[in-house]
């Protein structure tokens, strides 16, 4: 069980440069996307965390063909059961079966690494589109990321979502918008989420952020995102959180 579990929790960190190259709102193709749920157990510090991710790192330096991030909540509130840090990967969906070999064949000693410390037993696929990304965002080290849940209006398609989201992208690129804008769709094992969809925006630092939250609350950004609740889609507030690149096969 553990070990299917594994597979999923590293296949979410392909990364964000290697898989946003020639993906433009138009031509956008989705790669796997998969996260981990992990929940400390008791007695663990800061010391025995940093340990087990560097020995992921060592791990996915060997056996991964995408990024591998570690999340940990930066602005998040009633948070019960969306653990005390996620797993994140990405990578194309034709690369699946052969991690998935890796992970059977040569994962045992990073599982008892991981079980010291953690218990990241819950994950999901699914699959993830890149919009937009600027210049800053490319191989970035850390920064923070966002998660929004979005539910498609009653009667509502999927081409004016997506109309929503190509309109959304030009003018992150219009306005130089300093971070990444991604969707994700449900896949397999996200029963618990709430909504049709996730958007997803990422910054380089906290100043790209503010940089952001003052045009959308100060300089009208916030009704384009009225304009899609009435006639698309509606989308929670998000999560934020603080990620950390562990690994990207591309560099």
């Amino acid at each position: 069980m553990f070990t299917r579990t594994l597979v999923l929790f590293f296949l979410l960190s392909a990364g964000l440069k290697t898989y946003a190259d020639g993906h433009n709102p138009s031509d956008s193709s989705a790669v796997a996307t998969i996260s981990n749920q992990c929940f400390l157990k008791e007695g663990t510090d800061q010391d025995d965390i940093e340990d087990a991710m560097e020995s992921l790192s060592k791990w996915a330096k060997k056996n991964h063909p995408g990024i591998l991030s570690v999340l940990t909540p930066l602005f998040r509130m009633q948070s019960d059961g969306y653990g005390d840090l996620i797993i994140q990967s990405w990578m194309p969906f034709e690369r699946l079966a052969e991690f998935d070999e890796a992970v059977v064949e040569n994962g045992a000693g990073i599982r008892e690494d991981l079980e010291e410390v953690m218990d990241c037993g819950e994950s999901a696929l699914g699959g993830w589109f890149n919009y937009y990304m600027s210049e800053n965002m490319e191989n970035i080290k850390s920064g923070l990321i966002s998660y929004q849940h979005c539910e498609i209006n009653e009667g509502i398609g999927a081409s004016k979502v997506v109309e929503y989201n190509n309109q959304e992208a030009t003018s992150l690129k219009e306005n130089n918008f300093n971070g990444l804008l991604a969707f994700m769709d449900r896949g397999v094992g996200d029963r618990s989420l709430p909504g049709d969809y996730s958007k997803i925006y990422a910054f380089p630092d906290m100043a790209a952020f503010g940089a952001g939250a003052n045009d959308f609350w100060n300089n009208g950004g916030w009704e384009f995102e009225e304009e899609v609740r009435m006639s698309a889609a509606e989308c929670t507030s998000g999560n934020m959180y603080r990620f950390e690149t562990l690994y990207n096969a591309g560099e």
